[in-house]
């Protein structure tokens, strides 16, 4: 049994994507869910968890260009929301997608060949980082204010 996967990839400042990049059609041009993916070759790392479960670091590398360290080093300073989608092809189109990360470019590094890029985890709830909320009735309707709740 053979499988064919691949990454896409959507990448810009927080709620808008500046480029979308695919590592499976070489040369090619693909279109999902409205989106239009050029290549680009690149590595995913994956979501590796820590043992405290405290954040999921994902790392992608791609080749040392004028190009690219232009708009990587951009995404880092910029804090830029990117997004891996790993899809299973079929010949011709994508048969299915198999899982989907969100994480900020927190760093990276490159050197002669490759630059890399390390995306972290949008939510990080054992460091503080979760967008500072309260509970209150405004964002979460009636709160009891008793120990004694039953449902």
């Amino acid at each position: 049994m053979e499988f064919n996967y691949g990454h896409l990839f959507e990448l810009g400042p927080t709620n808008q994507t500046r480029f979308s990049f695919q590592n499976f059609r070489i040369n090619e041009q693909i279109t999902y869910n409205d989106r239009n993916y050029l290549y680009l070759p690149f590595g995913f790392g994956g979501a590796v968890a820590t043992l405290k479960g405290d954040n999921l670091d994902a790392t992608l590398q791609f080749g040392n260009t004028d190009i690219t360290r232009n708009w990587t080093a951009e995404a880092i300073q910029g804090l830029w929301v990117g997004k891996v989608t790993t899809v299973l092809w079929s010949e011709a189109s994508i048969a299915r997608v198999l899982y989907s990360y969100w994480g900020v470019c927190s760093a990276g590094g490159w050197d002669e060949t490759s630059i890399q890029v390390s995306l972290n985890s949008v939510l990080d709830a054992v460091d503080a980082n979760v967008p500072a909320r309260r509970l209150t009735r405004r964002t979460i309707g009636n709160i009891p204010f008793t120990s004694s709740v039953r449902v």
